[in-house]
C-alpha cells in the first residue's frame, strides 16, 4: 500500500529524500536506482539536500563517490525532475492518502482500493503448465514478480554497470522491456500471432500479459498450445539474451525464432499431432503438423535448440 501514500513537503524534516514519495508518482530510490545505490545517506531527510546558501535555494544531493561518465546524465535527469520542488520552512510536512480525492484516509477508500486492485491476481494456471518444463515455469514466475536479474535489478543492488538491453541495444533493460517491449521480442510476438491467426495488443508488463492471456475462439488442442506459447516465448528471448551477455555471441533473429518454434513443438507435440499451422522463415513456408520434426530436421533447426 506504500504507493497509495504520498507526502506534501513543507519544511522537509519528516520526509525521506530517497525513500518517500514526495515528488512524482514514485520514490526517488525507485526512479533513480543507480544513483540511490551510492547515495551518501539512504535515510537522508529532504531538508538535508536543500541548500539555502544561494539565496533562492537549490537542491544538492550528496553521493559517496565521484560519478562515472555514464552516470552524469542520470544526475542531470534527477536535478531536472526535482527542480520545481521547493521547501516551505513555515509549514510542516503532511501525509496524503492518494486513494481518496480529498487526500484523507478512510476505511471505505481502503476497502474500495483493495477490491478493485488487480495486484492480487496471479496467472497460476498459465505458469504451472504441465506441458512446460519446470525451469521455464519458475522463470515465468520470477518474471511475473519482477525478480529476474536483469540489468536494472543489478543496478538496484549496487552494481555500477551501464544499463542497455542486450537484444536491441536501444533502451534500458528490464524484464518487461526485454520480454514485451524490445523490438526483437516484438518480432517474435508478431510471429506467434501470425501462427495462430489472431491480433493482440500486449499489456505493459509480463505479469499483465500472462493474466490477460486468453484462448480466444481456438479449439481445445489449439488452446493448450496457445497457453504454453507465451512461456515458450519468454524462455526463447531469455536464452538468446544470455547467449549475447555471457557467450559473447551476436544476436540472431533466425536462431531466436527457431528456438521458439522448436521448443513449442517439443513441449506440446503429444497434444497437437493433428494441428496444422503455417510459419514463414528465411527458408520459406512450411507446415507444422505431425511431420513437424522431419520438417525441422530438413531446415537444421531442431538439433540442440530444444534442449536450451
Amino acid at each position: 500500500m506504500q504507493n497509495k501514500v504520498a507526502f506534501v513537503v513543507g519544511d522537509g524534516r519528516r520526509v525521506k529524500f530517497w525513500k518517500d514519495i514526495w515528488w512524482g508518482n514514485l520514490a526517488l530510490c525507485n526512479s533513480f536506482p543507480s544513483l540511490y545505490a551510492f547515495a551518501s545517506s539512504k535515510e537522508a531527510w529532504v531538508e538535508e539536500y536543500w541548500d539555502t546558501s544561494g539565496g533562492e535555494g537549490a537542491w544538492s544531493p550528496r553521493f559517496s563517490r565521484p560519478f562515472n561518465d555514464w552516470e552524469v546524465e542520470e544526475v542531470e535527469r534527477l536535478l531536472l525532475t526535482i527542480r520545481g520542488a521547493r521547501l516551505s520552512p513555515l509549514m510542516e510536512d503532511r501525509m496524503m492518502w492518494k486513494a481518496n480525492s480529498n487526500g484523507i484516509f478512510s476505511v471505505k477508500s481502503l476497502y474500495n482500493d483493495l477490491f478493485s486492485r488487480r495486484a492480487g491476481l496471479f496467472p497460476h494456471g498459465l505458469i504451472w503448465n504441465p506441458s512446460v518444463p519446470s525451469k521455464v515455469s519458475f522463470f515465468a514466475w520470477e518474471a511475473s514478480w519482477g525478480k529476474v536479474l536483469t540489468m536494472d535489478q543489478l543496478k538496484k543492488r549496487g552494481w555500477a554497470v551501464a544499463n542497455r538491453c542486450f537484444l536491441c541495444c536501444e533502451e534500458e533493460e528490464s524484464i518487461d522491456h526485454i520480454l514485451i517491449h524490445c523490438s526483437k521480442a516484438r518480432a517474435l510476438w508478431e510471429l506467434l500471432f501470425a501462427l495462430f491467426g489472431v491480433c493482440c495488443v500486449l499489456p505493459f508488463s509480463a505479469r499483465e500479459t500472462l493474466i490477460e492471456w486468453r484462448g480466444f475462439m481456438l479449439g481445445k488442442k489449439h488452446r493448450k498450445v496457445w497457453k504454453a506459447a507465451p512461456l515458450c516465448l519468454f524462455w526463447a528471448v531469455w536464452i538468446e539474451r544470455n547467449r549475447i551477455a555471457f557467450d559473447n555471441e551476436e544476436f540472431s533473429a533466425h536462431r531466436l525464432k527457431n528456438s521458439f518454434v522448436c521448443n513449442l513443438w517439443v513441449w506440446t507435440k503429444t497434444i497437437v499431432n493433428e494441428v496444422v499451422v503455417w510459419a514463414r522463415f528465411d527458408t520459406g513456408f512450411w507446415t507444422v503438423s505431425r511431420l513437424f520434426c522431419s520438417k525441422l530436421s530438413q531446415v537444421n533447426i531442431c538439433s540442440s535448440i530444444a534442449d536450451d
